[in-house]
C-alpha cells in the first residue's frame, strides 16, 4: 500500500497492492470497500473533476452523470464520497 494523497481530514488515498485506490480512514485504521476507485487513472479522473467543480471551472450537474457512469463506489459512497462532498 501506498499514500498518494490526502483528503485534508487526516484520511488518505492510497494504492493498493492489487493497483485500486481507496481512502484509508485514520481513525479506524481500516480501508472500507466502498471508498475505492477501480485504478490510478479512473481515481485521477475523479480527482481532477471533484477540483474543478470545487473551483468553480465546472459544474457539478455537467459531471455529476459522468461520475455516476463510471461507477466506481468511491465516488457516490453516502457522506465521503467525492460527490457527496460536492453536494
Amino acid at each position: 500500500m501506498w499514500s498518494i494523497g490526502a483528503d485534508g481530514g487526516g484520511d488518505y488515498y492510497v494504492v493498493l497492492t492489487n493497483g485500486r485506490v481507496a481512502l484509508w480512514f485514520h481513525e479506524e485504521e481500516v480501508i472500507e470497500a466502498h471508498t475505492q476507485f477501480d485504478n490510478l487513472a479512473v481515481f485521477l479522473w475523479s480527482v481532477v473533476r471533484y477540483h474543478a467543480v470545487r473551483a468553480g471551472a465546472l459544474d457539478l450537474a455537467a459531471v455529476e452523470a459522468d461520475f455516476r457512469a463510471l461507477g466506481q463506489p468511491g465516488a457516490p459512497a453516502p457522506e465521503i464520497g467525492l460527490l457527496a462532498v460536492l453536494s
